[in-house]
């Protein structure tokens, strides 16, 4: 079975390119545990901005770097900016003529987001579509924390003068989200593993075929096993957030307010990997509430590697994560693995993977207040909250089985090959 992917990222590549990629981790596992299945030849087309890489292998996987080819001159970067370019459906040919090089029987695409999923259409090898998120309704949801209107008045003018940040990143991602309603009609099969991707799927393409999977975690999160810190009059939470605007860091910011305000008494300090002071977000946050981030006991650690993290993890009390917009995500996976209490935002597909009050606490996003009260919980009732941590390790100890899930993976293929 020759198997090819296209994702946006170079997976275990990277080692070779020596390059630095957020949010592939998962891709990699899954490349490791996929690599040892007898039979199956993996193919890799990434986009890559290099234009000195060519095809290599590293162990038994091809990889097909596809060069995006940046603008012709200066105005044409600026005019792009300015009109919200997204990639030109120009590069699709590159796909296709890797297509034919690899001569594949099944075709994996990570993600809806990219233009990957326009070669459905033009191929007759089958296409699968493993949903991660959905750009139509993070356009939706873009606005629920900081409005358009505090955008424009805390942004770095000269940044929008430039074409850059969150205001124009807005309509960059709803010329992408068109693009992806395209995708989403022209391809017969998508795989995802919550309720939400798959109804998703049902609506923006009729007629189509989902298929569950579950996703494989890092291999450090299988390996530790966190355990309350007891022995200390501090109570720590860490979060995950990326330099996105429906991230939640506003309702971070307020709900921690709320907290040192209204019990003075209680030493919380809240640690927030992924994030530092210069990104955009942080700065929007901190210029809204004319407070910097140390005022309240928050702290920006900025990114962090795989054991940097879980070092903050099993150092804290609770993870929060706090997202206007999700699917199913994987830094909530992570600390279920680790077995952390965790409190959500109940969005997209994540009660789809943590149960209210039996592997955590669902909140609604965007509430200071809810999100406030959930953590105090936490801090009244240890007992609780180390029940909830085991029941959430047991659950994903269940369901992140490596080899059970990329057995899976494999029966999707040989699935959809034999309907081909």
């Amino acid at each position: 079975m020759r198997v090819l992917w296209f994702t946006d990222n170079s997976s275990v590549g990277t080692n070779r390119l020596k390059t630095k990629e957020v949010g592939s981790a998962w891709i990699v596992s899954l490349e490791a545990e996929i690599t040892k299945i007898p039979g199956v030849e993996l193919g890799i087309a990434f986009t890559c901005r290099y234009s000195d890489v060519s095809r290599f292998t590293v162990g038994t996987t091809s990889y097909f770097p596809v060069q995006i080819h940046p603008a012709k001159s200066k105005f044409q970067e600026i005019k792009a900016r300015f009109t919200h370019e997204i990639e030109s459906e120009d590069i699709i040919q590159e796909y296709l003529d890797t297509i034919n090089e690899f001569n594949p029987d099944v075709i994996h695409i990570f993600g809806s987001e990219h233009n990957f999923g326009l070669i459905a259409s033009k191929t007759k090898v089958p296409c699968i579509i493993h949903l991660q998120g959905n750009l139509t309704v993070n356009g939706l949801k873009w606005y629920s924390g900081l409005t358009a209107s505090d955008i424009l008045r805390y942004s770095d003018k000269w940044l929008l003068v430039k074409g850059h940040g969150m205001f124009h990143y807005y309509y960059i991602n709803k010329n992408a989200s068109v693009r992806e309603q395209r995708i989403f009609r022209e391809c017969r099969y998508f795989m995802g593993r919550t309720d939400w991707d798959r109804r998703l799927s049902s609506v923006m393409s009729p007629g189509s075929k989902y298929f569950h999977c579950e996703e494989i975690m890092r291999p450090g999160f299988y390996n530790n096993h966190w355990t309350f810190p007891s022995g200390r009059k501090t109570f720590v939470i860490v979060s995950t957030i990326r330099n996105n605007i429906y991230k939640g860091l506003e309702t971070i910011f307020e709900s921690k307010k709320i907290l040192s305000v209204n019990f003075p008494d209680l030493d919380i300090h809240w640690k927030i990997a992924g994030l530092s002071e210069s990104d955009e977000i942080a700065q929007l946050v901190s210029k809204k509430y004319k407070s910097g981030f140390s005022d309240f006991n928050i702290q920006l650690l900025g990114s962090l590697n795989e054991s940097e993290l879980i070092e903050n993890l099993l150092n804290a009390n609770l993870f929060v994560h706090a997202s206007h917009i999700e699917n199913s995500p994987n830094s909530v996976c992570e600390a279920m693995l680790l077995g952390m209490p965790v409190i959500a935002s109940y969005v997209g597909g994540t009660p789809s993977i943590l149960t209210d009050r039996k592997e955590g606490l669902l909140v609604q996003d965007g509430d200071p207040y809810a999100l406030g009260g959930a953590i105090l919980e936490i801090i009244r009732d240890s007992t609780f909250a180390v029940q909830l941590g085991s029941n959430a390790r047991e659950r994903s100890i269940a369901r992140n089985q490596p080899e059970k899930i990329v057995n899976e993976v494999v029966k999707i293929y040989s699935s959809v090959i034999s309907e081909k």
